[in-house]
């Protein structure tokens, strides 16, 4: 557990961010206090304990230093009744709870702005600001990322640099895209295609306008949905008047066993024999001279 006492509270917030301690843990107590408002002034865990950073359940109590407002009254709010309560600061400490949280985030306004800090609840709020789409079903690092870099992307957008950015943020590779070409030539029917077979009817290509992009992934590590949100990025980001094609790296060939099993793989005197230079060790001369023909023995 970090050390928090002594610390701001909007500043303890961001130690807790840093060493991956998530907000929802933390609970916050106010109490009144002579050290500066919105100090930490003691915390559970105590510094140095050891903590379950998986453990959403146990919470991160801190008593964080306030003044009541009621001090700001006539004194006439201040009495005391016969238990020693002062019934008007009782019932002002959830006014002032929420004053506090309130205060709280206006202290760490920029925090909103930071598309790397702020609430996951305001990335859609930050992404319409800067006219960017996201997808609801992309990972929040990579939409931070993507807002982040929104601006400088919008100077490279139409541009095959632009769309490499775009790609290599979503999939995690850096893609290849490459210019002037397509994947297929014309055909002639019945000589280099057949009619419902191998033959896909579509508009005319011209070269100049189209390029493929080549993904460094095999195809069978990739999902359905996964493609479809690639194909929606190119759409989104290439030139309108062009075509494009997306091809995956060619799976891994797998090495095929050579090894045989007698009675599985293989029956001996039907489809298994030896040969080479140790052929007379296993054969009688005989049936070793059968060989000579091309012919292996029975």
């Amino acid at each position: 557990m970090p050390q928090l006492e002594g610390y701001p509270l909007s500043k303890a917030r961001k130690i807790l961010r840093l060493v991956g301690i998530d907000e929802s843990r933390l609970e916050v107590k106010y109490a009144e206090s002579e050290v500066e408002r919105g100090q930490v002034i003691s915390q559970r865990p105590r510094p140095g304990e050891k903590i379950d950073l998986d453990d959403g359940a146990s919470k991160i109590k801190l008593r964080v230093a306030d003044s009541s407002m009621v001090r700001y009254l006539p004194n006439l709010y201040n009495r005391s009744d016969l238990t020693g309560r002062t019934s008007c600061a009782t019932s002002s400490g959830s006014f002032q709870h929420e004053f506090n949280a309130t205060d709280e985030k206006l202290e760490g306004l920029e925090r909103f702005f930071d598309p790397l800090e702020c609430p996951p609840e305001f990335l859609d709020y930050i992404a319409s600001w800067v006219a960017f789409t996201l997808e609801q079903e992309w990972p929040e690092q990579k939409k931070r990322n993507l807002i982040k870099k929104a601006v400088e992307l919008y100077h490279l957008r139409g541009t095959p640099r632009g769309l490499r950015v775009f790609l290599r943020i979503f999939t995690g590779v850096d893609p290849k895209i490459h210019e002037n070409v397509w994947p297929f030539e014309g055909i002639t029917v019945g000589i280099t295609s057949d009619v419902g077979v191998n033959t896909v009817l579509m508009h005319q290509v011209e070269k100049s306008h189209a390029f493929v992009v080549e993904i460094p992934l095999p195809i069978d590590d990739v999902d359905a949905a996964t493609i479809m949100k690639i194909h929606r990025i190119i759409e989104r980001e290439k030139p309108v008047h062009t075509d494009y094609y997306v091809i995956f790296a060619a799976p891994e060939e797998k090495e095929v066993d050579t090894a045989i099993t007698v009675g599985i793989t293989s029956t001996v005197g039907v489809d298994t024999w030896v040969s080479g230079a140790d052929a007379e060790a296993y054969f009688p001369m005989e049936d070793a001279s059968e060989m000579d023909d091309g012919e292996p023995p029975a």
